[in-house]
């Protein structure tokens, strides 16, 4: 009892996480991804041009809440602070290869544990390879490893990332025709099955 009255936070978004997934599935998104950040930023990438895979290609509204419900969470909470400077090109290259790898073992860290309660047993391999990564990650940190300290920088640069959210969710809403260009909507495949925009936002807001 003792755990879960200290971690019930981290608990409840769990159990919130894992039943909003499902109600995804349910309204529309592919059935073994009902959340995937991993997944739902290469059908962006898709959709705005930067891979021509043709049945992987929407811009998904829940990585478009996700920022935008971040945002505005530190408006509310005064922790809108924007920092940087410290090693973006390293951050770059991290990001870079956690994303290869989790596109390898088809979704993210909550991609694994939905298909793993599935029952899909190929997640176990996603799950140990990230616990072995992240066994490395500490080990990097124990030995004095770190990417030094962050700055307060310009508001404007902390804004940058919300701007484009909300110009992504224009793309979506609109929907322009570009002859031969961007964006582009998948019509087959797992690009194509989606949940209403409007509830998919909603939910990923929260």
């Amino acid at each position: 009892m003792e755990f879960f009255k200290k971690h019930w936070k981290i608990i409840s978004c769990g159990i919130f996480i894992g039943i909003v997934a499902t109600l995804l599935q349910k309204f529309g998104n592919p059935a073994n991804m009902g959340i995937c950040v991993a997944c739902f930023e290469r059908d962006i990438a898709g959709a705005l041009g930067f891979h021509r895979v043709a049945i992987v290609q929407y811009i998904r509204p829940e990585i478009l809440a996700f920022v935008l419900g971040s945002f505005a969470s530190s408006l509310v909470f005064k922790e809108f602070k924007p920092r940087g400077g410290s090693l973006p090109l390293v951050r770059f290259f991290l990001g870079f290869f956690a994303m290869m790898g989790a596109l390898v073992f088809l979704g993210c860290p909550w991609r694994a544990i939905l298909r793993l309660a599935g029952g899909d047993w190929n997640a176990i391999a996603a799950l140990a390879g990230l616990v072995v990564g992240v066994f490395i990650g500490v080990q990097f940190i124990k030995g004095g490893y770190n990417l030094g300290r962050n700055y307060p920088t310009y508001k404007f640069t902390g804004l940058l990332m919300p701007l484009m959210m909300l110009g992504l969710l224009l793309l979506l809403l609109i929907r322009p025709i570009v002859p031969g260009g961007a964006p582009f909507f998948s019509e087959k495949g797992p690009g194509s099955l989606h949940a209403p925009i409007l509830i998919s936002f909603a939910i990923a807001f929260s």
